[in-house]
């Protein structure tokens, strides 16, 4: 099971249950597409709360090990090859052949098409939709996050963007978090790979509210009062405000996806991918969590190593 669900009037509660780590991996993002289908459909749904079943966790980040896997696996590709391919696997996708490309060599490329697909459609949502952070909030989840409409968090909420600790580029926030942020913090938090506090995300404009209690008992509170607006008009409304970087919100994607489409079989991210699996413990904890110095601090793994002689 990666999701539970549960309708209380118009607000829609979908918990990640993904024990004991809450990985966000490319089943959950399935379960989640079928959650942002199944909001456009129903008219009767005002606002989706997102959190978590597992206490004291959110959305970890992705799940190393499968992004290991295809790292591995991916062929290396210039950044025009990795657009192309991209673009043929949205063509593919929308055609039908999701299934058939989930279980072939292009799955990895396959679920950032599909990942890409799922934060527009809650980026254009008519219901509105809220993150309930209990707990790490890191690389993909945090990334996810940042496309919802309101992020409550509680007080041992923490946040965290590691990508280029480990040798990667985001693959879908870069832009949101750079409008929610501004580019000058968005690039610290990406260049430090520290986690801040939930105050600390507060002061940075990347959450909305900290509450002293329960993440999304607050959130569902939130989300009653907002699903009694008037749900055409909600939409009409996001469209509003969103139409500053809509417009550009696919195009900004796709150069994410291109640059995580090169950059994942690079020697470099592939040795960073593998030293950090190296690094976890037996219970899969992430070494985000329990040994992250080394990663914030660049000495894990040399991420630039010398090129080779000619």
């Amino acid at each position: 099971m990666t999701i539970r669900t549960a309708r209380d009037g118009r607000v829609l509660t979908v918990l990640i249950d993904a024990p004991p780590h809450n990985y966000l991996t490319r089943p959950l993002i399935e379960a989640l597409q079928a959650v942002a289908r199944q909001v456009e459909r129903d008219p009767g749904i005002g606002a989706v709360v997102i959190g978590s079943a597992v206490p004291g966790r959110y959305i970890t980040h992705w799940d190393i090990a499968d992004l290991s896997a295809t790292a591995e696996s991916a062929p290396r590709l210039p950044p025009a090859g990795a657009r192309l391919l991209l673009g043929a696997v949205r063509a593919l996708t929308a055609a039908g052949a999701g299934p058939l490309l989930a279980r072939s060599k292009l799955a990895g490329v396959h679920g950032i098409a599909r990942w890409h697909d799922l934060v527009l459609r809650i980026m254009r949502s008519p219901a509105v939709w809220i993150a309930a952070i209990d707990g790490p909030c890191g690389g993909g989840g945090l990334e996810m996050s940042v496309f919802f409409d309101q992020r409550i968090a509680s007080a041992r909420a923490s946040f965290v963007v590691p990508e280029l600790t480990i040798g990667l580029t985001t693959t879908l926030g870069a832009q949101r978090l750079t409008h929610l942020v501004g580019p000058a913090r968005a690039l610290r938090m990406l260049l430090d790979g520290e986690p801040y506090t939930a105050a600390e995300a507060l002061d940075l404009g990347l959450i909305d509210r900290v509450c002293p209690g329960d993440a999304t008992a607050e959130a569902q509170r939130l989300a009653e009062r907002y699903a009694r607006r008037p749900r055409v008009q909600v939409g009409r409304q996001k469209r509003l405000i969103n139409r500053a970087y809509q417009a550009t919100a696919r195009a900004t994607l796709t150069g994410e996806g291109v640059s995580q489409i090169a950059g994942v079989p690079s020697p470099a991210t592939r040795s960073a991918l593998r030293r950090w699996l190296e690094m976890r413990r037996p219970d899969g904890e992430s070494v985000f969590l329990t040994d992250r110095r080394p990663w914030a601090d660049g000495t894990a793994i040399d991420l630039n190593p010398p090129p080779p002689e000619r």
